[in-house]
């Protein structure tokens, strides 16, 4: 009983520094330390040093010796390919499975779709991002693949760190997931694919000092000397 109250515990900092880091409470320059979250969230030492090495394993930081830890700052190589990843599994599962998908699904997917098409830029870019996230992955929990599905998911998560930070100020359309939605329900597949690949691969134009070469080769070597 013990160990499942720890491991709640652990679960739930996670979730915590997990929220600040997409919510710009942590910067990239920013060294996070044990002593400082214990304090910040008022737990003892073992959850937050289970959560910081939960996070350093899904890599979403990295550790920086006799400093702490760091939100790893995202490769633009490494999210082209999450992108390509993404496009490649979706587009294919509904090209082949399409026929999987119910009136009912597909239902539930443009009632979602209104649900975030609503959210205004008064409001949060976590919440457009969530419900674009739901989105993708119950479409593709219609198809029956539960491993894909779980690939799927941590693909989308790597990629929320870098676009929090360049697309605060921006509300994800359901423009692309309404059209994808209509063609599906005419049964031109093809053009829900090609929606689908575009709606995916849309990475927005970043300037290129959002990735600090230097800094982002130092922290990779930290990175895969402890791996």
């Amino acid at each position: 009983m013990q160990a499942l109250s720890e491991n709640t515990i652990k679960n739930q900092v996670y979730r915590s520094i997990f929220t600040d880091i997409i919510n710009n409470q942590f910067h990239f320059d920013q060294y996070l330390t044990e002593r400082e979250l214990m304090e910040k969230y008022h737990v003892s030492r073992a959850p937050v040093r289970e959560a910081l090495m939960q996070l350093r394993s899904d890599k979403f930081i990295i550790s920086v010796p006799r400093h702490g830890y760091r939100i790893r700052r995202p490769n633009h190589k490494e999210l082209m390919e999450i992108a390509a990843f993404r496009s490649c599994l979706e587009c294919k599962f509904l090209e082949e499975y399409h026929g999987r998908l119910t009136n009912e699904n597909i239902k539930e997917l443009q009632k979602l779709c209104e649900s975030y098409d609503n959210v205004s830029l008064e409001s949060d870019f976590l919440r457009s991002w969530s419900l674009n996230r739901e989105f993708h992955l119950k479409l593709f929990s219609y198809y029956g693949n539960t491993y894909c599905l779980n690939a799927l998911a941590d693909a989308i998560d790597q990629q929320v760190v870098f676009y929090v930070q360049i697309m605060q100020k921006q509300i994800l359309s359901a423009d692309f997931h309404f059209a994808m939605l209509d063609y599906i329900e005419k049964g031109n597949i093809h053009t829900a694919s090609t929606l689908l690949r575009a709606d995916i691969e849309k990475i927005p134009a970043v300037d290129d000092s959002f990735f600090d070469k230097k800094k982002e080769k130092a922290f990779e070597n930290s990175w895969y000397s402890l791996c």
